[in-house]
């Protein structure tokens, strides 16, 4: 190695030396801009888990509410249209799929509307419906509404006349609105449906792509969001995603404004010192780059523990309100750990350009 080479990497080794030397000697100005800088990543890496991860929890829980999407046509819907139209949904995103028939009829001698469905999907449809016995599994076999059983006197296991036909109600629902006065019996497998209920586990720009995509694939059939569900889900989403954005805009500026007045701190404590390396020869540079490298080596320390205590905040955070954690996104704990140090060398900056000020006559008078 020649003269030169030497020289550089005895340089390096200095500066090393005095970067342990500063955190040694000032443990407790760099455990404060750590501390500092550790929240500021824990609150970004936590509150961005969330906020990815909050869609499908959210969806999640409206699911309860019943359909998002609904297929009407002028003509029959079959089968055939119904599996074309869950092939067209985003994989894994369909909870159910529930297809009526309604048609209007006499039972027990009053005229009843009778709704002929795959009532196991519409319970995945429909999470919310009181069942009381047993779905029906023979063709005599029907569930009666909440209101139509209260207003006929029909009890579970009691025999009914649906036009000329004797069926038993083996079961009663409660859906908690105008359909608890239908008669549910089973649609059978060549269906032509007058409505399908679809409950999809997506909201926002991503449930309006599906309803796009089975509009332009599916012919004769138009669907629809269901409103109720579809505009409240987007609602709440959008504030609260709002609302971490700002929590965690407001975080990372905190962590800023302690960094820097940490880093200030440690200026004015360092003053001597920095004066002392410009007379013997340091430059502004030189200067400059060893408080920046202290403040982006307490970024990168600050961003992985912010990282580790984000991802248990968040999964505390998942688990309490929604019952499910969630898992550890590397990706986002490099881009935390990167954010992290690109903010406390920011932060460092007013202190830095401080420092590189400092003159050595004034300082060094009288030492």
């Amino acid at each position: 190695m020649d003269k030169r080479g030497r020289l550089r990497s005895s340089n390096i080794r200095l500066f090393f030396a005095a970067l342990f030397g500063v955190f040694v000697r000032r443990r407790s100005r760099v455990f404060t801009a750590l501390l500092a800088a550790s929240l500021g990543a824990t609150a970004f890496f936590g509150l961005l888990a969330i906020y990815y991860d909050l869609p499908l929890r959210l969806s999640e829980v409206f699911r309860v509410y019943g359909a998002n999407i609904a297929l009407v046509s002028d003509k029959a819907i079959s089968k055939e249209d119904v599996e074309k139209a869950k092939e067209l949904l985003p994989r894994g995103s369909l909870v159910g799929a529930a297809p009526y028939a309604y048609k209007s009829a006499l039972l027990n001698l009053r005229q009843t509307t009778t709704a002929y469905a795959d009532l196991q999907e519409s319970i995945r449809v429909n999470p919310y419906w009181q069942i009381e016995g047993e779905l029906p599994k023979g063709a005599n076999e029907a569930v009666a509404g909440y209101d139509l059983a209260d207003m006929l006197q029909l009890k579970v296991g009691s025999s009914a006349t649906l036009e000329n036909q004797e069926i038993t109600i083996s079961a009663i629902v409660k859906t908690g609105g105008a359909t608890d006065g239908f008669l549910y019996m089973n649609i059978g497998e060549n269906y032509a449906a007058d409505l399908v209920e679809l409950s999809v586990s997506l909201s926002g720009e991503a449930l309006e792509a599906a309803k796009n995509a089975l509009a332009n694939n599916l012919s004769h059939i138009t669907p629809k969001l269901v409103k109720r569900v579809a505009s409240s889900e987007t609602a709440v989403l959008g504030k609260l995603k709002a609302l971490m954005t700002f929590v965690t805009i407001a975080a990372i500026a905190l962590t800023m404004i302690c960094v820097s007045s940490t880093m200030a701190a440690t200026v004015l404590e360092r003053q001597k010192e920095i004066g002392l390396k410009k007379a013997i020869g340091a430059e502004n540079r030189d200067i400059a780059l060893e408080f920046l490298s202290e403040a982006i080596i307490l970024g990168l320390i600050g961003g992985v523990f912010g990282s580790l205590f984000g991802y248990a905040f968040a999964n505390f955070a998942s688990y309490s309100v929604f019952g499910a954690s969630i898992d550890f996104d590397f990706g986002l704990a490099i881009v935390s750990i990167a954010v992290s140090a690109v903010f406390t060398a920011a932060a460092a900056i007013f202190p830095v350009y401080s420092a590189t000020n400092i003159d050595p006559i004034v300082v060094l008078r009288g030492e």
